[in-house]
């Protein structure tokens, strides 16, 4: 039996593992951090309704790893602390994501063929597709085929139905229409009603800390997956090495519990999976002579290179009448008529939102949470009656200001922490320029008093790295194929965000499910054939 090893217990690790289990392989997953009670809690019980304000003294916060452990730097405009969004624990970032999961268009493949710029996937919509099926059953997606115009087609439909927009939300929808904007519900991993093991959704309106288990956390598939006996899970277990014999990775090199201690695991198949930031570091840091004397992977030159963030920006908008925003439930409303502009372009598309919500900067009395009495709390609750949030999705195009290397700070082992370098270009300047014409067609169409749009610096990653061991056909320019198999190296595969060509305007998260699903599916039948000798 082939011996499978997987580095990160996230969404994608977490997918391939599921995968290979159900068809009865051994899987070994190493994770750097802790395990994370499922379902979550524990989680919403401290930090929702004890003590929401000391989130961080939190003993479920994920982020919780020693400095000498977890780190990097950073350098650039971003000015969110890139370290803190990335969490390293059983579950990964899907332990507290949002759980919106649209397909990415057919367009969205073929960047440079049809807008000129860029790099064309080496993997097509129509290729990817019952893949998206098989992640959207997986994930219990819940959505709609019907309502969204500018959605990809589909050859089945979502296993749940969507979830329905507010009455206010129907009001706003109705506005925008008779402007010329089309808006919809949004497909999200949450359980409309119970499936696969998971309860329906009861309207918390916490979603990232869901104490039922309704919106999907990849600890839900390990929990099952271990109790079958196919699965091992090392946790705390730092990865420092993946050696290679032949150009074949052969074993990865880790510490159980962070220790000094480093023990040698051997495996068939290696698969890289801890997310575009730390995969790529595995990478650099796995250096062997010949064409690894840069890393592994990095004979193009390109581990590292090619990262884009999902660029969010926020708007938020003000009205004569009430909005009453911030009701219990999961977020509906939103637009991807701007998502795909046709034509040779120099902006990238936008997808918008208006969530049922306000923004909480603007609130400053509510949050501090300094009452004395009811009355002081229907005042703090004032500013929130007329107000209303819009964000904006945009799509990103890599650049060479936009990058990982190691750097100078170290680990506990002497191993180089990375550095990050991250530049807004011209391409993201115009996109943003493009996000502001919309906001302004959004707001004088819902006849809102005012809109403000947050300076272009101060976006928001939304935790999706990508992009730093890009996919491709060409080995001079990409590090992996579109299975994610590094173009060198036998028997190891990259998957995850990292192997993104170009970040687009719709999240990322089902795209990384439905090429794990692939991958698994090719590693599989690859195996076999090796077995049977027919290849």
């Amino acid at each position: 039996m082939s011996r499978i090893a997987i580095v990160g217990a996230g969404i994608v690790g977490t997918t391939l593992a599921w995968q290979f289990v159900q068809h009865g392989h051994r899987v070994d997953v190493f994770e750097n951090g802790a395990d994370v009670p499922y379902p979550h809690t524990p989680q919403y019980e401290h930090e929702v309704l004890f003590s929401n304000r000391f989130r961080d003294l939190s003993p479920f916060d994920p982020a919780r790893l020693p400095g000498d452990i977890k780190g990097m730097s950073q350098s650039g405009v971003y000015t969110g602390v890139v370290n803190d969004e990335r969490m390293m624990c059983v579950g990964g970032q899907a332990t507290r994501w949002a759980g919106i999961t649209p397909r990415f268009r057919p367009e969205s493949f073929r960047p440079k063929s049809l807008h000129g710029y860029g790099q064309d996937w080496p993997v097509t919509y129509d290729e990817l597709e019952p893949y998206y099926g098989a992640a959207e059953q997986y994930l219990s997606i819940s959505g709609s085929a019907s309502d969204n115009p500018f959605a990809a087609p589909r050859s089945q439909d979502f296993p749940l139905p969507p979830f329905d927009l507010s009455y206010q939300d129907r009001h706003l929808a109705e506005r925008l229409k008779r402007a010329g904007i089309v808006t919809h519900t949004t497909p999200q991993a949450r359980t409309r009603h119970a499936h696969d093991g998971r309860p329906g959704c009861q309207n918390f309106g916490v979603c990232e800390t869901c104490p039922l288990g309704a919106r999907y956390s990849p600890n839900h598939h390990l929990s099952r997956a271990a109790a079958g006996g196919l699965l091992t899970l090392h946790t705390h277990a730092l990865v420092r090495r993946i050696v290679v014999e032949r150009d074949r990775a052969r074993a990865l090199v880790y510490h159980p519990n962070h220790g000094a201690a480093a023990v040698e695991h051997p495996a068939d198949i290696i698969i890289v999976a801890a997310g575009g930031l730390e995969s790529a570091r595995l990478l650099l840091l796995s250096k062997a002579g010949g064409i690894h004397r840069h890393g592994i992977g990095n004979e193009s030159g390109q581990v590292g290179r090619n990262l884009g963030f999902h660029h969010i920006w926020w708007g938020h908008m003000e009205f004569k009448e009430k909005t009453m925003p911030g009701r219990a439930g999961p977020p509906t409303l939103l637009s991807h008529q701007f998502v795909e502009p046709p034509g040779l372009r120099h902006h990238g598309g936008v997808s918008v939102e208006l969530f049922d919500s306000y923004n909480r900067g603007r609130t400053g009395p509510l949050e501090k949470r300094d009452w004395r009495s009811a009355a002081d709390i229907l005042e703090a609750m004032r500013p929130v009656l007329n107000c209303r949030s819009i964000t904006f999705n945009a799509e990103v195009r890599p650049s060479p200001v936009k990058y990982v290397e190691l750097g100078g700070e170290s680990d506990r082992f002497g191993d180089p922490f990375l550095h990050l370098h991250y530049e807004l270009d011209d391409f993201d300047h115009q996109t943003y320029a493009f996000a502001g014409d919309i906001g302004k067609r959004f707001a004088g169409a819902l006849a809102a008093e005012s809109l403000d749009i947050v300076p272009i610096e101060q976006f928001w990653s939304a935790h999706h790295h990508l992009g730093t061991c890009r996919m491709g056909t060409d080995r001079r320019d990409s590090v992996v194929d579109s299975y994610g198999a590094v173009h060198e190296t036998g028997g190891l595969y990259v998957c995850g965000g990292g192997t993104f060509v170009t970040p687009t305007a719709l999240q990322p998260t089902l795209t990384m499910v439905a090429l794990a699903i692939r991958t698994a599916d090719c590693i599989r039948k690859t195996m076999a054939a090796t077995r049977d000798g027919s290849a």
